[in-house]
């Protein structure tokens, strides 16, 4: 008998949920873990592809349709691995190819029914001073400190200015989003990681609120939004109320990853959703209040004691972002807090 694949879902219709992210490929025990957490949607995290095939079509339907007999949708496929479009970052000979190659994934992921694609523009990875700053109650959590990187060696084969990035940049979004639209997928842009000016010898574009929003002007689209990184339009120092007011109308927040910072560029360090310098009641009020109807995953959390990592052993030896992400537990919690703040909020509308 041969099993049925999941029909398309009308995303537009649901509301604002949460959601939890794994890694290609998911395991079972994870995707039970998060539906035993009332969990509907999952994100795919595709740093650990290791080649774009593993981003075909026929791979990415087999992964939906075994999402669905978890009872799980597939939200989005975010942030594919560096070495796919370094050429396009760097401007080098290639780069014309691995755009190709990157329409191909993005008509993969409409054609398995998958609304997102989540990107990100820094081939740097993920950069912390530490993994192990001791936070509340001794749980370790990462922390960057931009004094202790400056003179980081450089990570490419010489420096790049800005305008370099800038041009390459709008090489790039101006042929993929034309495939996008055509494939009904959302581009959802990830700000830098740190948001800091650069590291490496390379810049980091998407620093700052008017740098991300100089790139959704290049070529603008409905099609193309934000991943709304909490911890790092946090450690920007941006009003995130502000934000959200900004582009929620406009539909520019395809999904929200509520990672928690205390503290902004030089120096921040990841801290658990209750303990951020912003505030997620707020946060989500005005979710709510922009009519916001996508998901919103824990992102970075925590390791606390007796917690086992989240990472996969395949996902930790195939990326180069191989830093610590937290835990079970600390997902579990971040989930539970946003699920009941969610509930809260919409009480308190519902009885005004």
């Amino acid at each position: 008998m041969i099993e049925s694949v999941p029909p398309r879902h009308d995303w537009a219709a649901l509301p604002m949920r949460t959601a939890m992210a794994t890694f290609w490929p998911p395991t079972e025990d994870r995707l039970r873990f998060m539906k035993q957490l009332g969990i509907d949607d999952t994100i795919l995290w595709a740093t650990t592809f290791p080649t774009p095939d593993a981003a075909s079509f026929k791979e990415l339907l087999a992964v939906r349709t075994s999402c669905a007999a978890q009872g799980l949708r597939v939200f989005a496929v975010e942030s594919v691995s560096a070495h796919f479009y370094d050429k396009i970052v760097l401007g080098k000979d290639g780069r014309d190819q691995q755009i190709e190659a990157y329409k191909r994934i993005i008509q993969a992921v409409g054609r398995a029914g998958i609304p997102v694609l989540g990107y990100n523009w820094m081939i740097n990875g993920v950069w912390r001073s530490t993994h192990a700053n001791r936070i509340r109650g001794g749980a370790q959590a990462t922390a960057f400190d931009l004094d202790l990187m400056r003179n980081a060696p450089l990570i490419a084969d010489r420096e790049y200015s800005e305008d370099e990035f800038w041009e390459n940049y709008a090489y790039f979004i101006r042929r993929v989003l034309p495939a996008a639209e055509a494939e009904g997928v959302r581009l959802a842009i990830h700000p830098n990681d740190p948001p800091v000016e650069r590291l490496g010898g390379l810049p980091c574009l998407m620093r700052s609120r008017a740098n991300i929003e100089k790139a959704l002007a290049i070529q603008p689209s409905e099609m193309h939004g934000l991943t709304f990184c909490l911890g790092n339009w946090g450690a920007m120092g941006a009003d995130l109320i502000d934000a959200i007011r900004h582009f929620g109308p406009q539909g520019k927040l395809h999904y929200v990853h509520f990672q928690a910072t205390r503290g902004t560029v030089p120096a921040f360090t990841e801290s658990f959703v209750d303990d951020a310098d912003y505030d997620p009641i707020a946060l989500i009020a005005a979710l709510e209040e922009v009519g916001f109807n996508g998901v919103m995953i824990p992102g970075h959390v925590p390791q606390i004691d007796m917690d086992i990592e989240w990472r996969t052993e395949l996902s930790a030896s195939k990326t180069p972002y191989s830093h610590p992400m937290g835990g079970f537990a600390a997902r579990a919690f971040t989930i539970g807090y946003l699920k009941a703040t969610i509930a809260a909020v919409r009480g308190l509308k519902a009885a005004a």
